[in-house]
């Protein structure tokens, strides 16, 4: 890989504290085959095909050129980590949030504080800790797609839109997120002996 770098590549890869060992080499193939891979093989950066904007070739995991925003190598880094995800509930307006966390009491609390989605009444009803918690997040609500509703909130003076809310059943989305997590989970998974309440119906 050393040879296939410029001097420019490797010094931007060292100033943000990697190497060329974290490099993998994607030229010549498909964004689907190579973004399976890249995870497959542990990579942080994709060598790629030059950029629209700077003829840049390094690229994050989604494809976004980190030499024009090196911003998305801290995005990834977030995405990769070693998280909790969760599955919290809200009996008030009925509605399911998947999402991720270091703290799952802090979470709790953040968004019973900031009425997420219009709720104060959120409760961490299921969480595992697990590898590359963002992907993990991603696939589970990626299953989960069909059941996506948005609900607006505010959030220190300002309207926001909740989009991580789910519309159906804690079992539902328990089944899509051990789907998701079934080689990644670094724990045993905590389950609340509430999440009875939390079987809510389902659109037609």
């Amino acid at each position: 890989m050393d040879e296939l770098l410029t001097d420019g590549e490797k010094r931007f890869l060292r100033w943000h504290g990697l190497s060329v060992d974290d490099v993998f080499d994607a030229r010549g193939m498909s964004g689907d085959v190579w973004k399976r891979l890249i995870r497959e093989e542990g990579k942080t950066i994709a060598l790629g095909t030059a950029c629209g904007r700077g003829g840049h070739r390094l690229r994050t995991r989604a494809g976004h050129c980190v030499q024009c925003d090196p911003k998305k190598l801290a995005f990834q880094a977030r995405h990769s980590a070693d998280q909790y995800v969760y599955i919290a509930g809200s009996l008030s307006t009925q509605l399911i949030k998947i999402g991720t966390c270091m703290n799952i009491p802090q979470r709790e609390r953040q968004l019973r504080a900031e009425s997420y989605g219009g709720a104060n009444d959120w409760t961490v009803i299921f969480s595992v800790e697990v590898r590359n918690a963002g992907d993990i997040e991603h696939q589970a609500r990626s299953k989960l797609s069909r059941f996506s509703v948005t609900k607006p909130y505010w959030k220190d003076g300002f309207s926001q839109t909740g989009i991580e809310l789910l519309q159906c059943s804690f079992t539902k989305a328990k089944e899509a997120l051990q789907s998701a997590a079934k080689d990644a989970a670094l724990s045993e998974p905590r389950k609340s002996r509430y999440t009875v309440l939390y079987e809510f119906d389902e659109p037609a």
